[in-house]
């Protein structure tokens, strides 16, 4: 709850209920009109392959999303940090278990670094949240727009071919407490949706984490697997070659060499 106190956490509280009022409330009908004037001629095919508009709707979102997210998050850095974290809870857990005085009294001394730390993450993440969930909000928003002005709101799957996009799922579990629109339960796209874009979501995001670990261990001098990786032995210096000498040189250094004896 750190994290939500001071200008930037009610900046925080703000955005998000504006993205729902932008979702659910009068304004949403506007905000999808004027999504759609991009939308619409790139990915609404006339409303004749929902499906497929879907797909792109959503990759579009979790693409823009996942590389606005990475390049505002220092992975690395959060690793690092979640790794303090980890080992700070098993000390707490162990010297609450021995119950040794001595070991609680450190911990509780560096309790405000680690609160600070946990709350400089979850600011870091709610940071780059309010703006991949502004993308998200009005893609989506655009879609449920779509989805439901189609004439024919359906989709051919093995058990049917006229399968309904804008019937309700979980109607008879959940009735009106999880109502969407006049109905109650969840429309079908929805759960579509959801399963056409959480894996290309993951699939990217673990890719992307993975390039930006091994680049930066591999800058450390260590593989993806943090082993040290051998470097190539520095040749020896080579000795500074000694330049054969004249016979002019040879015999101006014997008549010296005469001279002084």
């Amino acid at each position: 709850m750190e994290a939500c106190k001071g200008p930037s956490g009610y900046i925080f509280i703000l955005a998000m209920m504006l993205l729902v009022f932008i979702m659910f409330g009068g304004l949403g009908d506007s905000v999808a009109s004027i999504a759609g004037v991009v939308l619409d001629p790139l990915i609404g095919f006339n409303g004749r392959y929902p499906v497929i508009t879907m797909l792109l709707a959503g990759s579009t979102t979790i693409i823009v999303s996942t590389i606005t997210r990475h390049f505002m998050v220092d992975w690395v850095e959060m690793a690092r940090k979640q790794k303090i974290l980890g080992e700070y809870n098993k000390q707490v857990r162990a010297a609450t278990k021995s119950g040794d005085p001595k070991a609680s009294q450190k911990l509780n001394e560096q309790n405000q670094d680690i609160l600070g730390m946990q709350s400089s993450m979850m600011m870091d993440q709610m940071k780059s949240s309010v703006i991949t969930m502004v993308i998200a909000i009005l893609i989506f928003r655009w879609l449920f727009s779509f989805i439901q002005g189609l004439e024919h709101p359906t989709l051919a799957v093995p058990w049917d071919l006229h399968f309904p996009l804008l019937d309700y799922a979980l109607e008879q579990v959940c009735g009106s407490v999880c109502a969407m629109g006049s109905g109650g339960g969840i429309p079908y796209w929805i759960p579509i949706y959801v399963i056409i874009t959480v894996p290309i979501g993951q699939a990217l995001m673990r890719g992307l984490k993975y390039f930006q670990f091994s680049r930066k261990l591999k800058n450390d001098g260590l593989d993806v697997f943090g082993i040290m990786t051998p470097k190539a032995p520095r040749e020896a210096p080579k000795a500074p070659s000694e330049k054969k000498e004249t016979p002019k040189q040879k015999a101006q250094r014997e008549r010296d060499e005469l001279r002084q004896r």
